[in-house]
């Protein structure tokens, strides 16, 4: 490829589409974000994407970059041959069955890939991030829902209907808590970030410590992931144990997945990962804890390094994923 050849991506999340240009080493020449406003829908928000898309496109030509192709990571199971969605998006009404590959690409004239979000997301940790070198990867995106990407022997695993890797939908107690995917104690009802400020709440209803009294300025309702792992810094009991239970969800569910696939490594991003407060290393002990000796003997539990870049440099370098 020519030396000025760069790639273009986009990442429609629930609250904001992150997008970017990236070249060939991994480096970030452009990025920003718009609030997605999904709740006007799936066509507004499919003009927006448009938008966004062009606006990018004509920066790259204005710095006289080639782009070969467009990629977009979505929520939802994706049919990565045609771009369409495939599975449902709970936070964008009327998401599924949008054939995004199809009308980007007669919009903008020009090749347009699309794939699951947190597909996007492992291809980046694999090509640029955490896991460089590795070629069997377990990837889990942990915010307001949980998803999950699979990498084996250096390829995506999408698997027979491309709905492989949804690691939040793994059901770890079936009389747990009901799941907005219809099944109960789902991996997400216990670690999204909406679970854990539920479970933080129903606690703190009997009264406020004071640390949390303190962070929250005595409101329950000011509550939110990043208050919470501020007040386990500041040595809040309370928040300790939620973040530690929170781990021991996870590191259950996770611990069946490094059985069943033997990864190299386990790569953990979103906000949750990346708030600290010992959140990895809870995880990764009740890892071993669980999983078998023979495969966690030389596993790696690492955190995500791309941050919110993520999304987007993975949707960006799908043209060469599929290849």
């Amino acid at each position: 490829m020519p030396d000025d050849f760069v790639y273009a991506g986009l990442d429609i999340g629930g609250t904001n589409i992150k997008y970017g240009l990236v070249d060939q080493k991994g480096k970030v020449l452009l990025k920003d974000q718009r609030p997605t406003m999904a709740g006007k829908g799936a066509e507004p928000l499919l003009h927006l994407v448009t938008n966004i898309s062009e606006r990018l496109l004509f920066h790259a030509a204005e710095e006289d970059y080639e782009v070969k192709w467009l990629g977009v990571g979505t929520p939802g199971s994706v049919d990565s041959r045609t771009g369409k969605v495939i599975g449902l998006s709970p936070n964008i009404d009327g998401w599924q069955g949008m054939e995004i590959g199809r009308i980007l690409s007669e919009r903008l004239n020009m090749p347009v890939l699309v794939e699951n979000d947190v597909n996007a997301m492992a291809l980046a940790e694999f090509r640029f991030g955490a896991a460089i070198g590795y070629q069997s990867i377990v990837c889990v995106a942990l915010g307001t829902g949980v998803g999950g990407g699979v990498i084996i022997d250096g390829k995506l695993w999408r698997g027979a209907n491309h709905s492989a890797g949804e690691l939040g939908h793994v059901s770890i107690n079936p009389d747990g808590p009901e799941c907005r995917c219809g099944s109960r104690g789902c991996i997400e009802t216990y670690c999204s970030s909406l679970a854990m400020i539920e479970r933080t709440k129903t606690i703190l209803t009997h009264g406020l410590s004071p640390i949390f009294e303190e962070i929250l300025d005595g409101t329950l309702e000011n509550l939110t992931i990043r208050k919470l792992f501020k007040a386990v810094k500041k040595g809040d009991e309370i928040a300790r144990e939620v973040i530690e239970e929170t781990a021991a969800y996870l590191g259950t569910g996770l611990a069946g997945i490094v059985n069943l696939l033997n990864p190299d490594i386990v790569v953990l991003g979103g906000g949750i990962a990346e708030a600290g407060g010992g959140f990895i290393e809870a995880v990764t002990a009740e890892i071993r804890k669980r999983a078998f000796v023979s495969a966690t003997e030389h596993l790696r539990i690492a955190r995500a390094t791309l941050g919110n870049d993520a999304g987007f440099i993975g949707a960006a370098i799908l043209g060469e994923a599929v290849r």
